[in-house]
């Protein structure tokens, strides 16, 4: 099967998961070229089973270095990616925390791929997971040195001891939290730009449908009283729709100021707005 000789449209300095790269990489290529199947990459891989890459997406089976050869290879890999890649899926696949400790620190200081596509990784990984936000948010009021299943805890819902250290070193990468005289680490402010661009949307995606999931989860698990919810079904023109969107974006920027002034915090809160199509658009006769 004939591959394009174009280099693919996923950056893998994007990622801080192998198998994350691997999904997005295939659907790039499938879009290329429509004979790209996952018993290709199987035949290619010289695995027994058609199912190998579905195994290898899911965790079930482990990247040996010349599977990850030929995977950079597959999918046009330049040197420099390639070397990120290597690392990625030892990260990935790393069993124990000291490993994975080891080698973030050897994806952070990867000269190789420059200091942008690093920060861009970490970046896209603080976009994906809704936990890496409120763990930000949540030392803004509570006192934290090196106490993870603790802070993990202290969500809702909760989360393990991995993923909050997880969380500290991408927030610490980013900057977006620092250690104070005290020896705690503590909220900085600043903000993470959100521009991305089209090629990057479907890495953004996890990170809304996350929080999306939360919001079903609080209608169940709160009282109204402390989580009220409200929506509205309107019929409008374009103009409307414009200024609807615009008045969402200015309260947004009222919210954000209310908060920042806020000198008591004591909890965490998360407000979705969500404004989306329910019909295609129909074309009316003037009256």
């Amino acid at each position: 099967m004939r591959q394009s000789s174009v280099s693919s449209p996923v950056s893998v300095f994007q990622f801080l998961d192998a198998r994350d790269f691997l999904r997005q990489a295939y659907d790039a290529e499938k879009r290329l070229n429509k004979d790209f199947s996952q018993r290709y990459i199987a035949k290619a891989m010289g695995a027994g089973s058609s199912s190998f890459f579905k195994d290898v997406l899911a965790g079930r089976a482990r990247l040996s270095p010349p599977r990850v050869a030929k995977f950079a290879k597959m999918f046009r890999l330049s040197p420099k990616e390639t070397e990120y890649f290597e690392n990625l899926v030892l990260f990935t696949q790393a069993e124990n925390e000291a490993e994975k400790d080891r080698l973030l620190k050897k994806l952070s200081g990867d000269s190789s791929s420059g200091g942008y596509a690093i920060l861009e990784a970490f970046q896209m990984e603080y976009l994906k997971k809704w936990h890496y936000a409120a763990v930000r948010e949540l030392l803004a009021f509570t006192d934290f040195r090196d106490e993870y299943e603790e802070l993990g805890k202290k969500l809702d819902p909760p989360i393990t001891e991995a993923e909050a250290k997880n969380a500290i070193q991408v927030l610490l990468k980013l900057k977006l939290i620092r250690k104070n005289a005290q020896g705690f680490l503590e909220k900085v402010d600043k903000v993470v730009s959100t521009g991305i661009s089209s090629a990057q949307v479907a890495a953004f995606k996890p990170g809304i449908r996350a929080n999306l999931e939360l919001a079903g989860r609080a209608l169940d698990e709160f009282p109204a009283k402390i989580r009220p919810y409200s929506y509205l079904t309107l019929s409008v023109s374009e103009e409307s729709f414009l200024q609807i969107r615009d008045i969402l974006r200015a309260t947004r920027r009222q919210i954000l100021d209310l908060v920042a002034r806020d000198p008591a915090v004591d909890r965490l809160y998360q407000l979705n707005m969500q404004l989306f199509p329910l019909s295609k658009t129909v074309k009316r006769r003037k009256s």
